[in-house]
């Protein structure tokens, strides 16, 4: 079975049990900080945008879902200096669907717990030779998922302000790097072959009452 369908079987059953609660909805907005895991640098480095729309609920004893939709961008980027003057950048444009459950503390603070299905629409990239030709870009895949875990604050009823962390599951690029770089989730789980998404999102929301 395709990831995709695996990705839309996913999200049915997540929120089959729900059509009895109420849904709040709302749109966000804000940066993300990335780095590829995997390549021969280091860092979140890449400063990206993500913006888009948001519904959730909520279930007893503060737990609740919310479901995004989101533009996202993410990739890699070497710092430049007077010492060092190599040129790299690899921007990935993905549209994410982020799936969690969440859990409020004290009205005030919202735990995220979930995954993140992304489609990697559009890619480009720059070195000290330019910009990087397509055929350099394609053995990147189209579908990315990764785990999320991150915390909310409710500013106002209406506004909340969040920071995530998010690291791929599978590779994100087919080829093989010579000099591979992997942070301490890497290295945690194992990772000695292929490159991961591992970046950060500040968001904030607002949510329709």
């Amino acid at each position: 079975m395709k990831i995709c369908h695996i990705i839309v079987i996913v999200l049915i059953l997540s929120f089959y049990p729900l059509s009895a609660q109420r849904f709040q909805g709302g749109v966000l907005a804000g940066v993300t900080a990335s780095q590829v895991d995997g390549d021969s640098y280091g860092g979140f480095n890449k400063i990206g945008l993500q913006g888009g729309v948001f519904v959730n609920t909520r279930f007893k004893y503060n737990f609740g879902a919310q479901l995004e939709i989101r533009y996202a961008g993410k990739g890699a980027r070497k710092p430049t200096s007077s010492e060092d003057t190599e040129v790299y950048k690899l921007a990935l444009h993905y549209i994410d669907l982020p799936l969690m459950l969440t859990y409020t503390f004290k009205k005030k603070v919202i735990f995220d717990l979930g995954i993140v299905p992304g489609y990697l629409f559009a890619k480009n990239g720059e070195d000290n030779g330019g910009r990087l030709p397509q055929d350099f870009l394609v053995d990147y895949n189209i579908i990315d998922i990764a785990w999320l875990a991150g915390v909310n604050y409710k500013i106002t009823e209406n506004f909340i302000v969040n920071a995530r962390y998010s690291y791929s599951l599978m590779s994100i690029h087919t080829y093989q790097n010579l000099y591979s770089n992997y942070g301490w989730i890497g290295n945690l789980f194992g990772y000695n072959t292929g490159d991961y998404n591992n970046y950060l999102t500040f968001g904030i929301y607002y949510q329709f009452y």
